[in-house]
Order: structure tokens, then C-alpha cells, then sequence
């Protein structure tokens, strides 16, 4: 698939291959918008009679020695499964294909993320079906994107080969992937591999660098969860202490960037830990796996220029992170050593947000509860044995879920004997007028704006008043993260950017914003506060991580969803300029709580909008 104006790279890609199955399909509309989806859908439509497998090139690429050969071998290990043989070195899937290099397999399973379509081949049934999901569901979506979404719908597994036998070319992306920053494959290899099987090596945790953040994908029954690899690594009984034993000394970590360095270390330490007793022996590709973790990791923060002259210390000092990571691993397995576990108070996580709420029980867990998650109704034995409670309310369902009622919770705690209770809710749910105070609500009068909060709130002050027990309100700012409400202006605008449609701004619209790990820190004050703080409660509490001007937000979501996303001002009169949150007074969280804002928002957004793109099916 080509642009016209790379037809001679395009046909000469094409006759690479000696048995002429190759045929060149061009932008039907050359002079419209910038998108590889025009192309894509004509280039998938064209499955020859009686082929088995269709294969769609990009016309930027690089192939090696003998891949038509393993692309054939590959259809025939792998006759139900979509296959890509490339991968781009700063994604999750390439991360996944490092992983899987490293402990020598020859597949590596695809996480959750865009399908990577630079060289992708797929049965010709499913290939022949892509054309009318992508005219139904396309709505302006990455073609990555769809062709992930289109495979999830049909079912399709999709592995990626090991190593990659397709590089990018290094040609100016006509699409308006630039932005990026410089594409290249997480792991080329010049020849391809010989015979192939099709086993895959289970992998259960993924360590990854990606937007110069380190994170690690970990399984979790049959998905992944994505959390910070300083997380991930507190979970499993690591202390940042032992983990920068090694990396205080290591001389090349002053030669790059210091966010560069201590991330690039995070996750070749955290790789380690995950490859146990594999050996570089058993994998043949391993040093060039390693070689490109850092460079891509940061690839979109650094020039070419830079990533040049980083490339060699950034590989010595991942090498040295993962043998620091062995060795540490390889000390626990020895001796038996665990990590220590407390006998901490048992908290209940509830409420009618879903999986928002299961999110915030894993972040507490983080911060040291012992989490009983109650996604469902909630009975006094349920909560036998809980200390305390916390309730997210319905402001925060990004699905309309209703279950349990905070009613129902508050009777259950009080046959229960539970002491303290947190109740949570946005402040997009009080209605009423444009600032908020830190305080009990007013009755705003039947079927009114804000009247279910405030009977909830209600509520929740009546059992708090009771001797022995203590509560407190906590409301939200707008959340930014996975699972966040579905109807906020940030996930439309999100959703618009995603899908090339114009962000809608209201000049004078002010956004207070709480990122769901600073979140989850102000539930657990509210927690674990002393008593004393809450009495003569419950006290209502503010939560707002940050505050920013609308054109100055519309810029961040932009940035982390499609920078070439452009603003325009949203008619008089419009929606977009109705339903504007309130404005919370603010105070309280640090004053009474001690809490105060430490996540990095930008991350939390950038986590939203690819929660929204390859874990949900909105849009």
C-alpha cells in the first residue's frame, strides 16, 4: 500500500519477491487528509482467488534475507493467527516481542494495544472482512487502532514474530506519524529465522518503555494490568533502595538524560527480575533486543541526533540493569526470601463505579490495605472482618452501573460493626450553583440537579454520627485515568482527537483535575487519618490535583492522544458550551488530611486515552 508519490519505492518493494504475488495499491484519494485508512481499506479488499493468507507492506520498509519464505513458513505454523512482522520499538507489543526474545521463543503474544499494520498478514477470510468492519466502525480512528479493534471483534489472535524480518525504511511518514519520533523495529533481524514452530512463551509480566515512562504490563486472569514499574516492583518486594544499589555506580547513567537513565534502569531491572534463570545462551538475539530498549523508550522525547549519541550508553546501562535484575531475583529464589507482608487493616472497596473502583482497591493495595474488593451487593458478612470502608459513588460510573446503593453499604458496615466509612463522588454531581464550598450540601428540591448526592451525603453523615464510628466526603475534581467517567470534556475531546474530529473549546471554562492515583492517595488519607481528625463529622473534602485554562488543556489531550488534533471554538449556544462543572473551594485535603497532589497528570491523561482506545468499545 502507497502514497503515488512513493509508487517507484512501492514497485520496487514489489519485485522483491521472485514469484510476483506482489501488487501495488494506491491512495484512492492522494489530495484528501492525511490517513493510511483509505489505502489500508483497498489494500485488505485485495485478496487474491484462492489464497490462504493476504499480506498489506507498508511502502516504507526494509525486509530480510529469505521473508517470503518465512512468511509462507508462518502462515503454515499459524493458520488461524493474524501475524506482524513489525513492531515498533517504543510499544508495548514491542516490548512484548523483547521480552519473549530474550527468553529465546520464536512468537511473542500481542498486548493490548494498536495492531502494528507496517507488514501485517492475516487468513484471507479475516483480510476479506476488514472493509466493511472499517465502514461501520471507522469513524476517523488510526488505522492501528481499527485493524486491533477489528481483530478483537473477530476473535483473532495476533502474534508477532521473533525477531521482527521488516524495519522501517527510515522515509518521512506521509501519514503524520512525525510525530512520533524516529520509527524503528524493536529487535531487526537481517536473515530470517529458519524452520518455525508455533509455540508461544507465557509471559506474565511485560516490563516496557514507552513516552520516556517505565511501566509493566502484568497479567491478571485473562488481561493484562498496566501500572508503573516503581509499583509493580514495591509489589513484588522490591525497594527503590535496592534497586538503585547498582545504578548510583553505574558511570554511563551521566552520559544521557538523568529521566532517560533512571527509566531506561527501572525497567531492564524490573526485565531481569521477569527472565529468571533464562540465559543469553538461549537466546540468540538478546543483546540486540537490549540494544533497543532505551532509544526507543525515549525516542519521542530526543532528536535523532541525540538518540545517536545516547544508543551506546543507554545499551550498556540496560544490560547492566538486567543483570542486576537477575541477580537480585536469582538471591530471592535462593535463600526463599518473600516480600514481607503486614497484618494491615482490612479495607472494603465498593460502590457503582466498576472498574474504576477495582482500580482504586488495587492503588490502596499499593499503599498498604489489604483490599477486599464488593463489586456486587453487599451483606453484613460480606464486611465481617473490614476496618473500614470505601464507597465510590455513582458520579464515577463509566457505564451506568448502579450497584450497590450506598444505603444498602451503610447498613451492611453497621451490622458489620465497620468504624469509619469514605464516601466518594465527583463534584460534576452536586448541581447547583458555580462554586462549591467544603461542606454539607443543601437540599436542592425534588428531581433537581445534585439531589442523590445530597441524600447519599445525607446518609452518610447520619451513620458517621453514631459513637465509635467516623466519615468522611470526599469530592472529586474531574478523574483523569483508566476508567474514568464516560461524558467528561476530556474524554470527548480524547475521543474527537483519536478520531480526526475538531476539539470544541469554551474560552472561559476553567478544568479542575484529579489524576486516579492522586485519587486513590486522598482516599487512603481519609482512611488512615487519625480519629480524632474526623470527629464532629463527616467533613467534606475537595480533591483537585491540578487546574488548567481550556485552550492550555485542549493542548495537553492533543499531545497525548494526536498532536496534529486541532481546536476551534465551539458555537454560541452549542453543548459544548453547556453543563460546565463547578468550581471546588479548596483547603481541606492538605490541611486536614495532609494529602497533596504527586502523580504526574500528563501520564494519567495519556493512560486515559489509550484505556480509550484499545479497552473499551465506545466510538
Amino acid at each position: 500500500m502507497a502514497h503515488p508519490r512513493r509508487r517507484q519505492e512501492a514497485e520496487l518493494l514489489a519485485r522483491l519477491d521472485a514469484e510476483g504475488r506482489l501488487r501495488v495499491v494506491l491512495d484512492p484519494e492522494p489530495e484528501g487528509p492525511p490517513t493510511a485508512l483509505r489505502t489500508a481499506t483497498a489494500a485488505w479488499a485485495a485478496v487474491a482467488p484462492g489464497a490462504t493468507h493476504h499480506l498489506v507492506l507498508q511502502d516504507d520498509v526494509q525486509l530480510a534475507d529469505g521473508f517470503f519464505a518465512h512468511a509462507v513458513e508462518a502462515a503454515r505454523v499459524a493458520p488461524q493467527d493474524a501475524v506482524a512482522f513489525y513492531t515498533n520499538w517504543n510499544s508495548r507489543n514491542g516490548a512484548a516481542l523483547r521480552t519473549a526474545a530474550l527468553t529465546g521463543a520464536a512468537w511473542a503474544e500481542a498486548l493490548d494495544e494498536y495492531a502494528p499494520c507496517v507488514a501485517l498478514m492475516l487468513p484471507a477470510g479475516v483480510a476479506a472482512g476488514y472493509g466493511a468492519f472499517a465502514a461501520g466502525d471507522g469513524a476517523g480512528w488510526p488505522y492501528d487502532v481499527l485493524m486491533y479493534r477489528y481483530l478483537r471483534s473477530t476473535g483473532t489472535r495476533l502474534r508477532i514474530a521473533v525477531p521482527n524480518t521488516v524495519e522501517h525504511s527510515g522515509l518521512p511518514s506521509i501519514a503524520g506519524n512525525a510525530a512520533h519520533g524516529l520509527r524503528r523495529s524493536a529487535l531487526f533481524a537481517t536473515a530470517s529465522p529458519g524452520a518455525l514452530t508455533a509455540g508461544f512463551t507465557a509471559l506474565t509480566v511485560v516490563p516496557f518503555l514507552k513516552h520516556g515512562s517505565a511501566q509493566c504490563a502484568v497479567r491478571t486472569g485473562a488481561g493484562w494490568e498496566y501500572v508503573e514499574t516503581e509499583r509493580h516492583l514495591r509489589r513484588t518486594g522490591w525497594s527503590e533502595r535496592a534497586v538503585r544499589e547498582e545504578f548510583d555506580g553505574a558511570a554511563v547513567r551521566d552520559l544521557v538524560p538523568a529521566r532517560a537513565a533512571w527509566s531506561t534502569w527501572l525497567t531492564a531491572f524490573a526485565l531481569g527480575t521477569v527472565l529468571g534463570p533464562h540465559r543469553d545462551g538461549e537466546a540468540p538475539h538478546a543483546d540486540a533486543a537490549l540494544r533497543t530498549l532505551g532509544p526507543g523508550g525515549v525516542c519521542d522525547d530526543l532528536s535523532p541526533e541525540e538518540i545517536e549519541a545516547a544508543t551506546e550508553p543507554l545499551h550498556a546501562l540496560t544490560r547492566a540493569g538486567v543483570e542486576a535484575g537477575r541477580t537480585a531475583g536469582s538471591r530471592l529464589r535462593r535463600t526463599g526470601v518473600t516480600a514481607t507482608v503486614t497484618a494491615a487493616p482490612v479495607t472494603a472497596v465498593t460502590g457503582a463505579a466498576g472498574e474504576l473502583t477495582r482500580g482504586i482497591g488495587l492503588l490502596l493495595g499499593d499503599l498498604g490495605h489489604a483490599v477486599h474488593h464488593l463489586p456486587g451487593p453487599v451483606t453484613p458478612a460480606d464486611l465481617r472482618g473490614c476496618d473500614r470502608i470505601a464507597y465510590l459513588a455513582d458520579g464515577f460510573a463509566a457505564d451506568g452501573g448502579r450497584a450497590p446503593g450506598v444505603e444498602q453499604v451503610l447498613e451492611a458496615a453497621a451490622e458489620a460493626g465497620v468504624r469509619r466509612l469514605v464516601y466518594v463522588d465527583t463534584a460534576a454531581a452536586c448541581g447547583g450553583g458555580p462554586v462549591v464550598a467544603e461542606g454539607p450540601l443543601t437540599d436542592p428540591g425534588p428531581d433537581a440537579p445534585g439531589r442523590r448526592q445530597w441524600r447519599e451525603e445525607a446518609a452518610v453523615a447520619r451513620w458517621a454520627a453514631v459513637d465509635g464510628r467516623t466519615g468522611a466526603v470526599l469530592r472529586s475534581a474531574e478523574p483523569v485515568g483508566p476508567h474514568a467517567p464516560a461524558g467528561t470534556v476530556t474524554a470527548d475531546w480524547i475521543l474527537r482527537a483519536w478520531t480526526r474530529r475538531e476539539l470544541l473549546l469554551d474560552t472561559d471554562r476553567l478544568h479542575q483535575l484529579v489524576d486516579h492515583r492522586d485519587l486513590a492517595a486522598a482516599v487512603h488519607a481519609a482512611l488512615t487519618c487519625p480519629a480524632h481528625a474526623l470527629a464532629a463529622g463527616p467533613h467534606v473534602v475537595h480533591v483537585v490535583s491540578a487546574v488548567h485554562d481550556e485552550a492550555g488543556w485542549a493542548a495537553q489531550v492533543a499531545a497525548a492522544t494526536r498532536p496534529t488534533a486541532r481546536t476551534v471554538q465551539a458555537p454560541e449556544g452549542s453543548a459544548a458550551q453547556g453543563g460546565r462543572p463547578p468550581v471546588l473551594e479548596t483547603g481541606l485535603a492538605g490541611a486536614l488530611l495532609g494529602w497533596k497532589p504527586t502523580a504526574p497528570l500528563a501520564a494519567g491523561l495519556r493512560a486515559q486515552a489509550q484505556w480509550l482506545a484499545y479497552d473499551t468499545e465506545c466510538c
